[in-house]
């Protein structure tokens, strides 16, 4: 029947959607944005010479500020205004009990050194990644203690202020001064810089990882391996802020507001190691003899946490700052599911939890679909032995045989293609989820029953014995074969499903949807578990709506029967139905 096809082939599509979502849906939407960006980048000719920066020979040594906050701790040097020595107070670098807390920054020399500064400088003077300045007061940065330090330039000065709240965001509040006989002309610089590549980077295409910011209220950013490809790239527009980031972490430097300025992304080799930079220039200031001028910027090094850049956005006027989070292309969904999904964890208290309750949110919300797909999966199923006579009547006369079909359906009030419904609207939530659990910091390292961490893979499997031996789940390497607790609970929730599905007359279609729950069984498993928990919890809630539907329509479920059996407590079965012994020849 060809309408029992079409129900087929959707199926079928929601399958490769899942498996093919990368080649057929986000990479050529990524592609288009590309294509949008590039029109809006200046691809910065070779021929142009790179500014030097214009190192000085230190007259003092550089000093150590000691940062300590609720929230950070660490250090930042006086020579350059460089933040190079920053830990996250909140975030373990794994869920061992014992793991150390995360390193966002680390001092240059070593393979994988992070810093953030910001310096004045005279134009085509470079970025001052070396000047020196002073301390004048202040011992450690604190919440409650800003420190304050002076750099003493070629015909000008800057008093800095350099103060911090209780989470990411330090500011420096500077007041620049011309203390030359002439007019004099100046730029401020902004630089994020990393060297070399974190091991733990994802390296997935739907994730940016890499520079990134937002000029001209834009978001202009590049992924490292493009980024080497290209060595550089720059826009321009009003300002904004530049960063590196990655998964869960940003270090930012934020312009002053209302600004002109560039912004360049850039690729270099030093000494064998690779070295990747986001930075901005704002447009130079000029002031006459004797006057100053007030600028205010920013560093930001910490955790993406949605709340803190949005209040920083609002508070600090600093644009699109929720935008270092990588929304995708589903943002539209995936905003309002990550607000939903950190409400519920904290008012819960257990994010495994908050992705049940918000399973059932979700099926509620999609209800009216929902009870049109059973109903319409309810009522082909009451229909199906009649089917079965009209292919065996007019199995050789495909027309006769298509209409007394749709006559049939019409009698009963029957429409097919009504269980098709809510696949569209689930596969779209579903990879949005997805994007949510992946993206969301919260659900970092949280747990859930014997799971450590919600973001990632089930950590039991049956290469591990499910926990007994004392290694990782997936020491054979291929992710699909690490089938764990949850993708397993997937596969049998998933089959329980198909049993409410509508048979069919044709042998094929009957093996297709037997097949379906194992194949989708592999190609969850290594999944996101927070992810096979939607999914699992989805997958018993869609069993027990349908199986009232049909205990109220009066149609005979499969499983049912067969647990009666089981328990000897059968009832004779309806007409047509036979029983096969087991173990019957």
């Amino acid at each position: 029947m060809e309408d029992q096809k079409n129900f087929v082939m959707a199926m079928i599509l929601s399958i490769m959607i899942l498996m093919g979502y990368h080649f057929f849906f986000a990479a050529p939407m990524a592609e288009k944005e590309a294509a949008k960006r590039e029109a809006q980048i200046e691809i910065v000719e070779e021929a142009i010479p790179t500014p030097v920066d214009v190192v000085e020979m230190p007259q003092v040594e550089s000093l150590r500020i000691p940062i300590d906050t609720p929230s950070l701790e660490g250090s930042f040097q006086t020579r350059g205004s460089r933040f190079d020595d920053i830990k996250l107070r909140d975030y373990q670098a794994t869920t061992d009990e014992n793991s150390p807390i995360v390193s966002l920054l680390n001092p240059e020399g070593g393979d994988l050194s992070a810093y953030v500064f910001d310096n004045w400088a005279p134009v085509d003077g470079g970025t001052g990644a070396n000047a020196e300045w002073a301390l004048v007061s202040g011992d450690t940065l604190t919440p409650t203690s800003p420190v304050v330090l002076r750099h003493e330039g070629p015909g000008y000065a800057v008093e800095r202020t350099v103060s911090v709240d209780d989470k990411y965001l330090i500011t420096l509040s500077d007041v620049v001064t011309n203390s030359s006989s002439a007019n004099l002309s100046l730029v401020r610089h902004g630089v994020s810089r990393q060297v070399g590549l974190r091991p733990d980077l994802e390296n997935f295409y739907i994730l940016q990882e890499g520079p990134i910011s937002v000029v001209d209220n834009r978001l202009f950013d590049m992924k490292f391996g493009k980024l080497a490809k290209d060595r550089r790239a720059s826009s321009a527009g009003e300002s904004g802020w530049v960063g590196i980031t990655d998964k869960y972490w940003l270090a930012a430097a934020v312009a002053p507001i209302d600004k002109q300025m560039t912004v360049d992304f850039e690729y270099s080799e030093l000494d064998e190691r690779e070295i990747y930079e986001a930075s901005y220039e704002m447009a130079p200031i000029t002031l006459s003899p004797g006057a100053s001028q007030t600028s205010v910027g920013y560093i930001f090094a910490g955790a993406k946490e949605r709340s803190v850049l949005e209040r920083y956005e609002a508070e600090f006027q600093i644009d699109e700052f929720n935008r270092a989070i990588d929304w995708g292309t589903l943002r539209i969904i995936v905003k309002p599911l990550t607000t939903a999904l950190n409400w519920l964890g904290h008012k819960i208290g257990n994010y495994g939890i908050a992705i049940m309750v918000l399973t059932f949110i979700i099926r509620l919300v999609l209800f009216p679909l929902f009870r049109k797909q059973y109903a319409s999966m309810a009522s082909m199923k009451k229909v199906a032995p009649e089917l079965t006579r009209l292919r065996d009547v007019y199995g050789d006369d495909r027309m006769k045989l298509q209409q007394e079909m749709m006559a049939l359906y019409k009698r009963e009030g029957v429409n097919p293609m009504a269980g098709c419904l809510p696949i569209i609207p689930t596969i779209f939530i579903f990879f949005a989820l997805y994007k949510t659990v992946f993206i969301d910091v919260e659900l970092r390292h949280a747990p859930f029953l014997w799971i450590s961490d919600l973001s990632q893979r089930d950590p039991l499997s049956i290469q591990n014995l499910f926990g007994i031996l004392p290694w990782d789940g997936n020491i054979l390497g291929i992710t699909f074969l690490a089938l764990g607790p949850l993708a397993l609970l997937y596969g049998i929730t998933m089959a329980m499903m198909q049993t409410l599905q509508t048979p069919g007359g044709d042998p094929m279609q009957r093996k297709i949807f037997m097949f379906l729950p194992w194949v989708f069984m592999f190609v969850l498993a290594p999944f996101a578990a927070g992810l096979l928990v939607y999914w699992v919890t989805s997958n018993i809630l869609s069993f027990l709506q349908s199986y009232i539907i049909y205990k109220r329509m009066g149609i005979d479920i499969p499983l049912e029967e067969w647990i009666k059996r089981k328990l000897g407590k059968s009832k004779a079965l309806p007409e047509g139905m036979d029983v096969i012994d087991p173990g019957q020849k």
